[in-house]
């Protein structure tokens, strides 16, 4: 392995696909370049990620290898993502050679398998960051030859083999963090306005614009109190809009907000999915949230997510089923009726936050580009 002491640090990050795998790697870069003045970071994904579209924006070098996902593909796209794997390969050795990294971490989704493949198989220093509870396919395998994991949750550990890990959470970035520092959440007035932030990810969620504005309804003589934000996904707010008609509320709806920081600022409670980005962001804002996990989500992972929230009294799931139900109702009047429930889940949230998380990572991956481990 080629000596990297008089060589700046250069950290490789694997993966993306999605924005709950790339904006954790983000954090980790932006903080890898505080700790390390001079250092360099490069990410590694495909074209048809997310990254190929935020990563040149960020200023950050991106490199791109032509591998396909596995896992719920059918039996051609396996066959398909199987015939491409030696070429995969071949091209992440060539890239490692070429960058030369002190250290390389993979945050998950497919792209992140061939690099930290071929920098363990090359002696490079490699880690892979867990966000969810039941970590996805290709970190499971990547745990059988990186030197650490990074974790979110510590019940990860028992699905990735033993490996030396830490739980130093999950990275949020630092246009949240900075917000966190200054926000205190303060519950709503008993007979006040009681403000909703609808979030269902940055492609909208189904069942949250169609049942929704029905349970919003459904809440009697409180729905007058109600003032809700709704993002609704590209192309989904005009058939959202008509489902609130009826309503004796105030209601926005928007495709997309792009100031995520003033809409956590400005709600009294979150309902989104339970992805582990979304938690973290709340967690370490302290703000109450109902957690709706996506019933279609890989190995069930957001409900596994959620639920090591919820039982730390941090936050409150409710069923995708359930969403507009009675129970739906009961759950959102009494949350109305007592702000002092509230304030006590967004304190506990906050005692769950981890604000370090992305400066311990990095500081720990500048150690192994020295070769020191975690």
């Amino acid at each position: 392995m080629t000596s990297h002491s008089q060589t700046p640090p250069h950290l490789v990050i694997a993966g993306g696909g999605t924005g709950g795998h790339l904006f954790p790697g983000v954090a980790v870069a932006q903080a890898f370049e505080r700790l390390a003045p001079g250092a360099r970071v490069t990410f590694v994904g495909t074209e048809r990620g997310i990254e190929a579209r935020v990563i040149p924006k960020l200023g950050y070098d991106l490199e791109l290898v032509d591998v396909v996902g596995l896992k719920g593909s059918g039996a051609l796209g396996l066959a398909r993502g199987l015939a491409r794997l030696p070429r995969s390969g071949l091209q992440a050795r060539g890239i490692v050679k070429r960058l030369a990294p002190t250290a390389v971490v993979s945050v998950g989704g497919y792209a992140a398998g061939p690099i930290t493949l071929a920098a363990a198989l090359s002696g490079v220093p490699a880690a892979l960051m867990e966000q969810n509870a039941i970590p996805g396919l290709t970190n499971k395998l990547l745990s059988r030859v990186v030197d650490h994991a990074f974790l979110t949750f510590e019940e990860s550990a028992e699905h990735l083999g033993g490996v030396s890990h830490s739980v130093p959470g999950n990275p949020v970035r630092e246009e949240l963090l900075t917000l966190a520092r200054t926000f205190t959440y303060e519950p709503p007035a008993a007979a006040g306005p009681f403000r909703v932030l609808i979030i269902g990810g940055s492609g909208g969620a189904g069942s949250f614009n169609e049942h929704l504005p029905g349970w919003f309804k459904a809440m009697g003589a409180l729905q007058s109190r109600l003032e809700v934000r709704h993002q609704a996904g590209r192309n989904r707010a005009d058939a959202v809009r008509p489902r609130y008609e009826g309503f004796e509320g105030k209601v926005v709806v928007e495709e997309f907000i792009d100031d995520m920081a003033e809409a956590y600022r400005w709600c009294d409670l979150l309902i989104c999915r339970a992805g582990a980005t979304t938690i973290a962001e709340v967690l370490n804002l302290g703000l109450p949230a109902i957690y709706v996990p996506f019933p279609q989500a890989a190995d069930d992972h957001q409900r596994f997510n959620a639920r090591s929230v919820v039982e730390a009294g941090a936050g409150v799931m409710l069923d995708d089923s359930e969403l507009g139900s009675e129970r739906s109702v009961n759950l959102l009047a009494g949350l109305m009726r007592n702000p002092e429930s509230l304030g006590r889940v967004a304190a506990a949230a906050r005692r769950r936050g981890r604000p370090d998380a992305a400066e311990t990572i990095a500081s720990a991956l500048l150690a192994m580009g020295r070769g020191e481990l975690p």
